[in-house]
């Protein structure tokens, strides 16, 4: 006598938080894939090529330098000159910006694989997080050596970079999770996007120091969730002062929120994306 297996395939809509959470992992290897390929092909064909990864931070770290120290006389910043203070917040944010706008976008960018191959697709917004965050790691790296080359103090926290690179990488994918399915089916978002994230740069003390902000409000600042991730990279590779634990708290519980609610979103959309795509 036989046995049979049966498999249960419940509708995306029916699944649980924890199990999207396993199909990410039963699936990380195409993930892998995904991520190597984006990176493979990025800086493929251009003149500069991986020097772009530190071109785009540097060129704008000395355009703010520029105004913020010569023209607007900022003074230098507790963990040394004002140049490294906005390189560390510019690779921060660019990291975070980069998610946003690629994975934002993925959705539609891959819909020749989406309606081809049968896959959770939840895995496609989680590859602009990994591919860029291999530039933000490099970015960092840089910043390490360009702290020791003008003098300032590395600190030994520095080890934990990575550590705040996977948390901008989960609060960018928890925001993803609901920009994607929604730009796919309205594609307004991918309009609106570019100046919504210009808006939040200046509301927040990527380039400028939150010292600079009316003392009344400036706790708003430090409970901004871009100005924890922020200021967790200067603390760890500059030795600035630590973002308070208040806008940590904060940050992480956006962070669940966002994913535990875009999943929903997701899920709730995936079943019409391949027809609206």
């Amino acid at each position: 006598m036989t046995s049979t297996t049966i498999k249960i395939i419940k509708p995306r809509s029916e699944r649980s938080f924890a199990e999207d959470l396993a199909d990410i992992w039963a699936h990380r290897e195409l993930v892998l894939v995904l991520a190597r390929r984006e990176i493979s092909v990025r800086y493929r064909q251009t003149v500069v090529g991986l020097l772009w990864v530190l071109l785009q931070p540097l060129v704008t770290t000395a355009i703010f330098t520029t105004v913020f120290v010569f023209f607007i006389r900022i003074p230098d910043q507790g963990g040394g000159p004002y140049a490294l203070f906005a390189f560390a917040g510019i690779a921060v944010w660019q990291y975070l910006t980069r998610i946003i706008t690629e994975g934002g976008g993925s959705l539609v960018s891959s819909s020749a694989l989406i309606t081809k191959v049968s896959f959770p697709k939840l895995i496609i917004p989680l590859v602009s997080p990994i591919a860029a965050g291999v530039d933000c790691l490099i970015a960092i790296l840089a910043l390490a050596v360009l702290t020791t080359a003008f003098g300032a103090h590395l600190s030994w926290t520095v080890i934990f970079a990575p550590l705040v690179i996977l948390a901008v990488a989960l609060f960018g994918y928890a925001i993803v999770l609901w920009l994607a399915p929604l730009n796919a089916v309205y594609r307004d978002i991918g309009i609106v996007l570019p100046f919504v994230i210009q808006i939040a740069m200046y509301l927040s003390p990527i380039v400028y120091p939150a010292t600079l902000v009316p003392e009344k409000i400036r706790w708003l600042y430090e409970l901004n969730p871009v100005a924890v991730m922020v200021d967790s990279m200067r603390w760890v590779v500059l030795g600035t002062n630590a973002p308070s634990l208040a806008g940590i708290a904060v940050f992480a519980a956006a962070t669940v929120l966002l994913f535990w609610g875009g999943t929903c979103v997701f899920r709730s959309m995936e079943g019409n994306l391949v027809d609206r795509i």
